[in-house]
């Protein structure tokens, strides 16, 4: 893009892994009055990449990109469910593709007064506009019949309205009137999508959106909705948004922490960066210095649309500079040189800080203050005597650092850390090669197992939950019980991830039941008779000078052994009585039905039950 001065030099400036506002009227842009799912997102994510999106969203938007596309469908669907206008039985096919050409009409006018060269590209932009917002809306006939849906509001205004303490804005696509799966008749909330079907590995933001509007519609009508859905329009697909108490809390309380960000954010004028897969598409890419130090680059997709360095003139600050007070106390020292540098104390009033702790707060500024003035940075110091590391640390329960990065001393990296040494573990004692594609393989199928018994449990994926903590201890349960298929197969891997799914899901059933009211008298008279099963005798040892290449192989434990003859006793010593030895059955591919629903028989199934 083309561009002569640069857009940002007198706006921003960057301070390390940090975007710094260096503009009153930037500040007064970017700050949000009230908080919408999707700016929530955004704080969650990288700060930095918002800002850019907010200062250089581009006035002329290209109408047949994902987003404008998305909005026309949305538009046609909104008008298709206006009850005052068209009945119930007129919500067909025939009737959306009605107002798609309504729009169309206006979207692309043709004039008669321009020559044919100029009609013949309105038509083909026509024709084109009008078969991908069909596209987009379509798959809503395969995901239900809208002549069956009662519609409580469409497009529904949650201005005004405050949840968990944060003003809210949006709106909802559509509440209608419902049962849900459970019998329960209530309101439903619906959100419309016309991208790809959201990927839940590493959370979920369409879940979160729809459960912000489940608590925004209890806050309009007092009463929780029923149900909560995702439809995407474009592929025919649904997903059913858990509602339950424990994931209603966990989008809330991290609504609630958006909101914090946001207005720290924008007190402080600084804006963290957050390395994702989003990189490519952020609009400060070719000047972001993370991005580069990761080796990010622009997606071919926007390349043409992206400023270049330059273009987009944002300065760096040198050491020790500040473009705004961040508190109330100012330190200054002189170098050797004569250069002035000033480092701020943050005001232990206003930050919160404990005085126990302001001495060492103190001691590390002057420290940073010292390394600054000898040319030294104390962010990436690797000194031992200064003590100081590239990651600052944060509390236990907040998964990010302040650069964007995994918080060290947080839940989810004790989570992550933990399901990696398993995995390392589990190959040293499988005797297999310890390499990074064999640990990072084998660590995230523990991985997959763990959060796919989690979710089942809590609704929540999280590394950081307890949940997460509790099923990898039932992991370990299940390693030590249900042998790996090191040697076998993709299918005997795929039956194995099964059965220890399973197994876990039923560690959780018996948990559970232990924290029930329930207590059975004698609960050990159901042990009484039960014994081991019995193993083959072994086979005689093979003489120790043959050859290991002409040994013949063991039989399997399943079949019968041949007793060996027995030896001829020595004459001055009684024959040795044969020793019992308890051999492990070889291992074979586990099966989703080997001894994995092990809850006691009388125990209740019930949707509490993880036991299938």
């Amino acid at each position: 893009m083309n561009q002569t001065t640069p857009l940002l030099r007198d706006k921003l400036a960057w301070d390390g892994k940090k975007l710094v506002v260096t503009s009153d009227a930037v500040i007064d842009k970017i700050r949000r009055q009230a908080l919408s799912a999707s700016t929530s997102k955004s704080m969650q994510s990288c700060a930095a990449r918002w800002v850019g999106e907010r200062l250089l969203r581009n006035e002329v938007e290209d109408p047949f990109a994902p987003a404008p596309i998305g909005t026309s469908a949305h538009s046609v669907m909104e008008d298709m469910f206006d009850e005052d206008v068209y009945e119930r039985p007129e919500r067909t096919l025939a009737l959306a593709e009605a107002l798609t050409i309504r729009d169309s009409d206006v979207m692309w006018p043709e004039v008669p007064e321009d020559d044919d060269g100029v009609r013949a590209l309105t038509r083909v932009n026509r024709r084109r506009w009008i078969e991908e917002v069909k596209t987009a809306y379509e798959g809503l006939w395969i995901i239900e019949d809208p002549k069956t849906i009662e519609v409580y509001a469409r497009e529904l205004q949650i201005d005004g309205l405050t949840i968990n303490g944060v003003p809210t804005n949006g709106f909802i696509d559509r509440v209608r009137y419902g049962v849900n799966k459970r019998g329960k008749e209530g309101l439903i909330v619906e959100d419309y999508k016309t991208g790809k079907v959201g990927n839940t590995r590493f959370g979920d933001d369409h879940g979160d959106q729809i459960r912000i509007y489940a608590a925004a519609l209890k806050e309009k009508t007092g009463e929780l909705p029923v149900g909560g859905t995702v439809l995407y329009t474009k592929f025919g697909k649904s997903r059913d948004i858990d509602l339950s108490p424990g994931a209603m809390s966990k989008t809330l309380k991290t609504f609630e922490l958006s909101w914090k960000r946001h207005n720290r954010y924008m007190q402080s004028r600084e804006f963290p960066t957050k390395v994702s897969a989003l990189c490519g598409w952020c609009p400060l890419i070719n000047a972001c210095p993370v991005a580069k130090e990761e080796g990010k680059t622009v997606s071919e997709k926007v390349a043409d649309q992206m400023h270049s360095a330059t273009h987009l003139g944002i300065p760096a600050l040198r050491p020790g500079a500040s473009v705004a007070a961040m508190a109330s106390t100012e330190d200054t020292i002189v170098a050797k040189h004569g250069q002035e540098v000033s480092f701020f104390m943050p005001d232990p009033f206003s930050y919160g800080i404990p005085d126990e702790q302001m001495a060492e707060v103190e001691r590390a500024s002057e420290l940073a203050a010292h390394m600054y003035a000898s040319g030294e940075n104390p962010i990436i110091s690797t000194d031992k005597d200064h003590r100081m590391s590239k990651i600052t640390e944060g509390k236990v329960w907040e998964s990010y650092t302040a650069e964007g990065e995994l918080n060290p001393n947080s839940y989810a990296a004790m989570g992550v850390f933990g399901t990696a040494e398993l995995a390392v573990e589990a190959l040293h004692r499988g005797g297999l090669p310890i390499s990074g594609t064999n640990v990072t393989a084998l660590a995230s199928t523990f991985q997959h197992i763990v959060v796919e018994a989690q979710e089942h449990w809590t609704g929540s994926k999280s590394a950081a939950d307890g949940a997460n903590s509790r099923m990898r201890g039932a992991l370990r349960t299940v390693l030590a019980t249900l042998p790996m298929p090191f040697g076998e197969d993709a299918a005997a891997w795929d039956a194995w991830v099964v059965a220890a799914i399973r197994r876990c899901k039923s560690i959780t059933a018996v948990a559970l039941h232990l924290f029930s009211e329930e207590r059975t008298e004698s609960p050990w008279e159901a042990l009484a008779g039960i014994a081991p099963e019995s193993a083959p005798e072994p086979a005689a040892p093979a003489p120790k000078a043959a050859s290991k290449t002409t040994a013949k192989a063991a039989p399997k434990a399943e079949e019968a052994v041949e007793a060996p003859a027995e030896a001829e006793a020595p004459v001055d010593a009684p024959a040795p009585e044969p020793r019992r030895v308890i051999r492990k059955a070889a291992a074979k591919a586990a099966s989703p039905a080997d001894d994995i629903d092990f809850v006691p028989d009388d125990f209740a199934v019930t949707d509490d039950a993880f036991v299938s």
